[in-house]
């Protein structure tokens, strides 16, 4: 998937977690560890790239400035007293600010990206992106419940193809949905 999609995609688990921390603000730590592996990323596998086109070489210097005016805000609430009644005022703070840059990306920047950085391209960093990006979270799948996993776990009846090759499945063997390893 290219990585304007995969970047749309975390920024809609970035807003989501932001309104769990303002809910709660035991959420802040998942929501600012997000938001810094979010950046890091971004900037590896998006920013750094964008910036070698003269075209858009201000807007991902912007960006990236944000980011890290993003952190800057990270920081000071990190350093403020987390059982504070005022420390859902520094999760609002930083969620209003990051939300107006998620919805800036999204509106302007990615769209310019699409006309400048080659198609293959895009796809080559999404992938990158969510490689980097699942590793750094330490994400795993959840194992599937055990009804489930029993019924999957069970060989499919072999068929035969128009070839009159026996196969289990179209997918055996292909690696499609094989996330087992």
């Amino acid at each position: 998937m290219s990585i304007i999609n995969e970047l749309t995609s975390h920024h809609t688990t970035l807003r989501q977690l932001y309104a769990q921390a303002e809910k709660d603000p035991k959420f802040f730590e998942d929501f600012s560890r997000h938001l810094v592996v979010h950046h890091t990323m971004e900037e590896k596998y998006f920013y750094d790239i964008l910036q070698a086109y003269p075209e858009v070489e201000h807007d991902a210097l912007e960006a990236v400035n944000e980011h890290h005016i993003i952190e800057l805000i990270i920081k000071d609430a990190e350093g403020f007293p987390h059982d504070h009644d005022h420390f859902p005022i520094k999760i609002e703070g930083l969620g209003e600010y990051t939300t107006h840059h998620l919805d800036e990306e999204e509106m302007e920047i990615f769209p310019m990206s699409q006309n400048v950085i080659p198609a293959d391209d895009l796809e080559t960093l999404g992938k990158l992106f969510v490689e980097a990006k699942n590793k750094i979270l330490g994400i795993k799948l959840p194992e599937l419940p055990g009804a489930i996993a029993t019924a999957i776990a069970k060989p499919a009846a072999p068929t035969k193809t128009t070839a009159g090759v026996i196969s289990r499945s179209t997918a055996h063997g292909l690696g499609i949905g094989g996330l087992k390893h």
